[in-house]
């Protein structure tokens, strides 16, 4: 009797236990097929990013600087000057000072290119007492290369002038065209950037929602603004002092380490790398000793790391706070995705997000006024 009882006591427990473990398994797949559709779905958007590279590149370029300057039209425009006109000018200018720029460094740069193989012959005699340890290493590496690999015939390699002649134009010509897609992109998104944002929040639903999309349009320009314009004029003097420094030391071609520290100086840890190493290069290429060729090198070393250890933190900090470790991460994905040209979107794109994520998850959000 009570092994009876036992069993129709037992009966409607795991009758009723039942469900309840199919409800927690239905659970268990819906999440698992929310984490595979959110996966697919941001492959699918690196998959789109890689392979749109050239057109979204310029694109999102023209946005980035068109919401650095439109402030600028908008003050133009309130002492009366159209905003077509106001955006033909500044692009102008901007293209007027490329143009230039790129005069002036052309000379200097086609020099430095034609000396190629009189620039690898000196180093190769700046370097001549370490050859013996670099060829040891070199046939070491090819020993144990060897071991697996089959001979082969040797290969006679012939460049043509005119493959040299294709492979330049096909360097050229894709570049031209982005910086084409750039200036009109950013001609026109100046020119109708109050009715994009002003659209874009009549798309919100309900007051508090167009607030609050204002509030972030608003904390996205400014915060790039603090960052580019800021990091622009700190870059121009790190250019001027590499200059003088390098004139002052004897190095040929002041304006152009002076223009190459500038621009690499946008490109957090790397670019003052790499600046180090060209200075280096050139420095030990034109002076007799190596001692004396790495001069401009640590010259340079000292100025970026006063620029970047005390002055950029002290000026820009105040304004934008960028982790340095979420710096690194932003660099490594958008250099992965867009290459060069990521890098130096990079800190931009990373400022943007910043800005957009503490809007979105602000404790206390001030009020705009009505």
């Amino acid at each position: 009797m009570l092994r009876g009882t036992e069993e129709a006591g037992g009966r409607p427990a795991a009758i009723a236990g039942a469900p309840a473990a199919k409800e927690r398994t239905d659970r268990l797949w819906r999440r698992a097929t929310e984490v595979a559709m959110i996966a697919t779905a941001m492959v699918a958007v690196g998959v789109s990013l890689v392979v749109a590279r050239p057109v979204l590149v310029p694109i999102v370029a023209a946005v980035i600087i068109g919401s650095v300057i439109g402030p600028a039209i908008e003050a133009m425009g309130r002492r009366g000057i159209p905003t077509p006109v106001g955006s033909i000018f500044l692009v102008a200018l901007m293209v007027a000072g490329i143009y230039g720029l790129a005069v002036m460094l052309a000379t200097p740069l086609a020099e430095w290119t034609a000396r190629g193989p009189e620039i690898g012959g000196i180093l190769q005699d700046r370097f001549a007492s370490f050859q013996p340890m670099m060829r040891s290493i070199a046939s070491f590496v090819e020993s144990i290369e060897s071991l697996g690999r089959v001979a082969e015939p040797p290969m006679k390699v012939a460049i043509a002038d005119s493959r040299m002649l294709e492979s330049a134009l096909g360097l050229v010509t894709p570049v031209i065209g982005q910086f084409i897609l750039f200036v009109g992109s950013l001609l026109f998104f100046l020119a109708g950037r109050i009715q994009i944002k002003r659209r874009v929040v009549q798309a919100m639903g309900p007051r508090t929602t167009r607030l609050a999309a204002l509030r972030v349009f608003r904390e996205i320009e400014e915060r790039l603004g603090a960052y580019l314009v800021t990091a622009t004029f700190i870059n121009i003097g790190l250019g001027i002092a590499t200059g003088f420094v390098t004139w002052g030391l004897g190095l040929p071609n002041p304006p152009l380490w002076g223009a190459l520290a500038c621009l690499l100086n946008y490109i957090p840890y790397v670019g003052p790398a790499v600046m180090t190493m060209i200075l280096a290069l050139a420095g030990i290429v034109t002076f007799p000793t190596v001692v004396h060729g790495l001069l401009p090198a640590a010259a340079f070393l000292t100025i970026t790391s006063v620029e970047g250890q005390l002055l950029t933190p002290l000026i820009v900090g105040r304004r934008v706070s960028l982790n340095p470790f979420a710096v690194f991460l932003s660099m490594a994905l958008w250099t992965w995705l867009w290459g060069p040209a990521g890098t130096f979107l990079s800190v931009p794109l990373l400022i943007a997000a910043m800005a957009l994520m503490d809007s979105a998850f602000a404790k206390r959000r001030p009020q705009l006024p009505g």
